[in-house]
């Protein structure tokens, strides 16, 4: 018998499907979203009256319990920092950089900005903490030119204050304050009875500035208007039809400093009057204990995580009654972005969800990037498939380009950027002559015949490159199927191979899972979990089975091996998301990468 899967409201789209005489398809989802609100912040203000009591942030403080914050404490706090803020010089040409993880006062601080029309930007913390340069930083500084800085620690961002060289009486500060600095909650006390006005805007006006990732070179400063945060948010919002009546619980740990984290779960927890309580915790061996303890505590109602969070979930959701209760006991979706997800894990939380909560949770993924706000595509239950990444967003247009075997997508609607601060080039270069914004991925058709099936993720474009015989490789689908043969032996891998006669890859291990097949503990030598005669046959096998599966040259995986090494953060290998920068490592180690190919590393399973 099929399972059933709990019931949730999505919004229902209408697709209309135009071929054009260069061969490019366009898809347009004619349902236009709700009207949204000028400034995001209304929405701050409506929950205010409407439920000034309920919960909006939380976080674990120095003892460990829940601190948590009310939207009507939030707002009177916000309106504080807003009349701070506007009697400074700071605008588009001078706005706010803040230099903190995810925590409330980052969050506050945000919202004043944003309440007083104010321009910000959320840098990463790994370009403070973990960079061995701060060249980064350097660019930021001259692309910015901050009037303020926001630090949530002085002391521990105080390398990366320096480099900015403001005066110290610009620097405000949640904790640690160095000489001169302001602190967060004094500026609160001392304007608390102050009356501010939430500041109009336009659709035009900059709300703030996401910086990319830096994968293809400098990161670029990512415009975002106020339009686009709004009415992205409010595509949502109506594709997630059920938050109307259910707002919603969220436990998350996404960084603010990207797009996922910072527009689109912050936001929507705002826009839908529901509570967002901050996961102190990582998708990494050590800090997801943290991320056991909230959501054993906390029970979100709508999840989000990239594929490598939920592969650390699974697994502690199979040894962990009281976890597993918790997490499906008000599940109402799970959302996915970041990376295909591997089958196995797919499965394995359709299996866990059957058990926990009597029936399927839907499994959703969510497409986009910091240029489109980020959500480009919306679920729907006919999408409920591994590496769906669902339909055209409600007023977007999909613009399909024949690329190869596959098709280049471009995007247009409200929530697209009008390009990157002070870079006129790179503008231009990312759109095309109607408008489109070229966003450097490939999609496929889940079935052509029926585009409201859904699409997936076909690679990032500038990630493929041929073989010396002159196939193509597409990146993103190779990684994918080869992750799916090797079950949960490895979390991630990088697909390497341009100029050669095959294709190998550099398997990021998932050391747990290795472990517990050969019954080791995780404290036995790494080395000697790796080396495992019983761990090599199983890989030889995922090749041997994939190859069979396959008969292109350009698709199958004939070497492989353990990359035993620790990603670098700083050299931009992984992100904050735990995402890896293929490109990056392939430019960082290529050294590497040539004595795979020649044969001179330890341990090669070959085909």
């Amino acid at each position: 018998m099929k399972e059933k899967i709990r019931c949730v409201s999505l919004g229902a789209p209408s697709l209309h499907t135009r071929k054009n005489k260069d061969g490019s398809i366009i898809i347009k989802n004619n349902i236009e979203p709700d009207d949204w609100p000028d400034n995001i912040v209304q929405k701050l203000v409506f929950w205010t009256q409407q439920t000034p009591k309920k919960t909006f942030l939380a976080q674990r403080n120095n003892s460990s319990s829940w601190e948590e914050i009310s939207y009507e404490d939030t707002l009177n706090k916000v309106k504080s920092l807003a009349y701070f803020l506007s009697k400074q010089d700071l605008s588009e040409n001078n706005p706010v950089i803040i230099l903190s993880g995810n925590d409330i006062n980052h969050a506050l601080l945000a919202l004043a900005c944003l309440y007083s029309n104010i321009p910000f930007s959320a840098l990463s913390p790994a370009y403070s903490l973990f960079s061995d340069d701060f060249n980064r930083l350097e660019n930021i500084k001259k692309i910015l030119n901050p009037g303020y800085i926001f630090a949530s620690d002085g002391k521990i961002f105080k390398n990366a204050i320096q480099k900015f060289s403001l005066n110290p009486e610009k620097i405000i500060v949640g904790e640690n304050p160095l000489s001169g600095n302001i602190e967060i909650n004094k500026i609160i006390q001392k304007y608390t009875s102050q009356k501010v006005d939430l500041a109009k805007t336009n659709g035009n006006d900059i709300a703030k500035f996401l910086f990319t990732s830096g994968s293809t070179g400098t990161p670029k400063a990512v415009i975002q208007t106020h339009r686009m945060l709004s009415s992205n948010i409010s595509m949502a919002y109506k594709a997630y039809k059920f938050l109307k009546t259910e707002p919603p619980t969220l436990v998350d740990w996404m960084p603010w400093s990207h797009v996922a984290g910072g527009n689109k779960a912050f936001n929507l927890a705002l826009y839908s009057g529901g509570s967002f309580y901050i996961d102190n915790g990582l998708p990494s061996e050590n800090d997801f204990k943290k991320t056991i303890r909230n959501l054993t505590d906390i029970s979100p109602s709508w999840y989000f995580n990239v594929p490598k969070g939920y592969e650390f979930l699974v697994k502690e959701l199979k040894e962990n009654e009281n976890l597993s209760i918790s997490f499906f006991k008000n599940l109402k979706i799970l959302v996915y972005s970041g990376a295909s997800m591997p089958t196995h894990i797919f499965e394995s939380m359709d299996e866990l969800a059957v058990k926990y909560a009597g029936e399927k949770i839907f499994f959703s993924a969510a497409y986009g990037a910091s240029e489109t706000a980020p959500m480009a595509t919306m679920p729907s239950y006919q999408s409920n498939y591994a590496r769906n990444i669902g339909i055209p967003q409600f007023g977007t247009q999909m613009k399909l380009v024949p690329f190869g075997d596959k098709y280049e997508v471009r995007l247009k609607g409200p929530h697209i950027t009008p390009g990157y601060w002070k870079d006129k080039l790179n503008t231009k270069k990312s759109f095309d002559k109607e408008g489109f914004f070229k966003i450097g991925d490939a999609l496929k058709f889940r079935d052509k015949s029926n585009p409201e099936l859904g699409f997936y993720f076909d690679g990032r474009i500038s990630e493929n490159f041929k073989l010396n015989t002159g196939s193509w490789v597409s990146v993103g689908n190779v990684r994918s199927k080869l992750l799916d043969k090797l079950g949960g032996l490895a979390i991630d891998a990088i697909i390497v191979g341009e100029d050669q006669e095959y294709l190998s890859a550099f398997l990021i291990p998932n050391l747990s899972y290795c472990a517990n097949l050969i019954n080791l503990e995780l404290r036995e030598n790494k080395e000697m979990i790796l080396s495992n005669q019983i761990i090599k046959n199983k890989i030889l096998e995922a090749l041997t089975d994939y190859k069979k599966n396959t008969n292109s040259k350009s698709q199958y995986i004939k070497k492989a091996v353990f990359f035993k090494e620790t990603l670098s953060k700083s050299k931009g290998e992984i992100t904050d998301k735990g995402s890896i920068n293929q490109m990056k490592f392939i430019l960082n180690r290529d050294q590497l990468v040539k004595k795979l190919f020649l044969n001179q590393l330890k341990e090669i399973i070959s085909i």
